[in-house]
């Protein structure tokens, strides 16, 4: 009877699987020891954090922002609507206004400029209001008021900035012509106020009421 031989290729099967593992161990043992050697001959790169790269933003924009303060200046008043500058020169009401006999009662008065009616009503005994309305097509738009003979040049030479601030009201179809007199006013340190006016509001101003604080400069 023969015996069997069939445990002999198993025994082979195993010694190769011893030195396959062998293998693989001695070589994950040389790169383990490669990798210290390197470590060990710089340090400091193999222990340094990758940092990613800084987003650069830019600065901060400044934006400067106009406060209202009192001042001791008399103030000329004028009104920038439908892409014009309509200046209310008062010189000729205060003159009519001098005319009146002293301690009279004031009573309503109109007079009339070129570019604008001016009206002066009382409210009480103690306040007095006076109502700017601005005349049709009045006033003069950018391209006019650059030039240098242009009635706001003359207007400016007559008021100079150490004795009067300036007071706009601006109609919304009017703010980028605001913001240019401004800056041109800013420009030669002129002191300058201004509010937004309503479609259809009233230019109204009266001694009383918000008269001390609400034409302030900014």
């Amino acid at each position: 009877m023969r015996r069997s031989r069939r445990t002999a290729p198993q025994l082979l099967g195993l010694d190769s699987l011893v030195d396959i593992v062998s293998n693989n161990l001695g070589i994950l043992i040389i790169l383990a020891v490669f990798t210290s050697l390197l470590a060990l001959m710089n340090p400091g790169q193999a222990l340094r954090p990758v940092r990613p790269a800084p987003v650069l933003e830019p600065p901060p924009a400044k934006i400067l922002i106009p406060w209202s303060h009192p001042t001791t200046k008399s103030t000329v008043f004028a009104a920038l609507t439908h892409g014009r500058v309509v200046l209310f020169d008062l010189r000729a009401f205060y003159r009519e206004l001098g005319r009146k006999p002293s301690g009279s009662r004031p009573e309503p008065m109109t007079i009339e400029e070129q570019d604008f009616t001016v009206r002066f009503f009382p409210v009480t005994t103690q306040i007095f209001c006076l109502e700017f309305r601005p005349r049709a097509g009045a006033g003069e738009n950018l391209a006019a008021l650059q030039h240098a003979g242009s009635r706001w040049r003359q207007f400016r030479a007559r008021y100079a900035k150490e004795k009067f601030v300036y007071f706009f009201w601006v109609a919304g179809d009017s703010f980028e012509l605001f913001r240019y007199v401004r800056r041109d006013l800013w420009r030669e340190q002129v002191e300058v106020g201004w509010k937004p006016l309503a479609p259809n509001g009233a230019l109204e101003l009266c001694n009383g009421f918000e008269g001390s604080t609400g034409f302030q400069p900014q």
